[in-house]
């Protein structure tokens, strides 16, 4: 058994992909120690990034796993791909258009086995400038373990969302074995898709530690979900969130973290919907408004009442509250942007 599999989702890659892969293959961890999967989801760049992929299968067979997809199911459909054929102790993701140090790989696996974690979460480091060359790694001195050994430790490790703890899946080591025997994986055609993996993921682990080093450097392309537009995909976050509440619904635990999952839908499938929405200048149509709101009401109808909105409540949270008492009109529509735009 490989001690790491790295799953690295491909779409339309081939003007980056090649450094992502000779930053894997330089890890001082050592090539005979891990499996590079990588996963071609139905590119449509006439064959130039497959073309790259089937190339370094062929050139390091006992390293590289090439997979192509024949549809297209964005990159939580390919990561689950990956983890489906990976056979690691461990998995880590990487994006095409993103690389690790050298030194990632062995620096979070040693990190894994001191602490026997489940997770190790580590830093990440934002570029505007794919050519930049980073040699150094950035150290911090905050490093710790979390160890979720009781229910009410469960739940508090549910709702903590930090820079050191947070619901994205890019900066992190997974216990490849916690994935699968728990059936742990992304939703699938949609942008905004971590939650639907993380979340489970801090429903099972026990041990989770964070790795003060800035480790994974991560190319913000104009192409990027980021920075691109979305589309048809402008409300996939409380879709995302939909679909978690269905999987907690189908393992028969949603009643068991009810309070925490209404607070963390409130947060983050509510709330930061509608801030990422306005941030990225869309205007919000009262048919939005009110799709959002009848979402949210028809799932968790008390939301006001719930322990930690009133514990965290914040400006932003106010204004959320208050939103849901207002009577949404297109007249008042205009309104509501105008005084949101002024939090964001």
């Amino acid at each position: 058994m490989k001690k790491i599999s790295v799953v690295v989702p491909c779409y339309n890659a081939s003007g980056y992909l090649e450094k992502c892969i000779e930053h894997l293959l330089q890890q001082t961890i050592g090539i005979e120690n891990m499996e590079i999967i990588l996963v071609d989801d139905a590119s449509t760049d006439h064959g130039a990034t497959l073309e790259i992929i089937m190339r370094y299968e062929q050139k390091y067979p006992d390293t590289i796993i090439a997979v192509a997809q024949q549809e297209n199911l964005r990159q939580g459909g390919a990561r689950n791909t990956g983890i489906f054929y990976a056979g690691g102790e461990y998995l880590i993701f990487c994006d095409a258009d993103d690389w690790l140090m050298i030194q990632t790989l062995e620096h979070v696996y040693d990190a894994a086995c001191t602490y026997d974690a489940d997770v190790v979460e580590f830093r990440i480091k934002n570029i505007s400038d794919h050519s930049i060359e980073i040699y150094e790694i950035e150290k911090g001195t905050e490093s710790f373990l979390t160890e979720i050994n009781t229910e009410a430790e469960r739940k508090s490790f549910l709702i903590h969302t930090d820079e050191k703890l947070s619901l994205g899946s890019q900066k992190k080591l997974f216990r490849l074995a916690l994935l699968k025997e728990n059936h742990i994986q992304f939703v699938e055609h949609r942008i905004f898709e971590e939650p639907s993996f993380m979340v489970p993921v801090r429903l099972f682990e026990k041990k989770h530690y964070f790795l003060d080093e800035f480790l994974y450097i991560c190319y913000r392309s104009v192409g990027s979900t980021v920075q691109s537009d979305w589309g048809e995909h402008k409300w996939d976050n409380p879709e995302v969130w939909m679909h978690l509440l269905r999987d907690m619904q189908a393992r028969g635990i949603f009643q068991k973290y009810y309070a925490e999952m209404e607070y963390l839908f409130w947060k983050w499938g509510f709330g930061l919907s509608i801030k990422m929405c306005l941030q990225k200048g869309y205007v919000l149509t009262s048919a939005e408004l009110i799709f959002l709101h009848s979402m949210l009401q028809k799932n968790f109808p008390h939301v006001e009442r719930n322990r930690y909105v009133k514990e965290y409540e914040n400006a932003w949270d106010s204004l959320m509250l208050t939103l849901l008492n207002l009577e949404i009109t297109d007249e008042s529509t205009g309104v509501i942007n105008q005084i949101l735009r002024k939090y964001i």
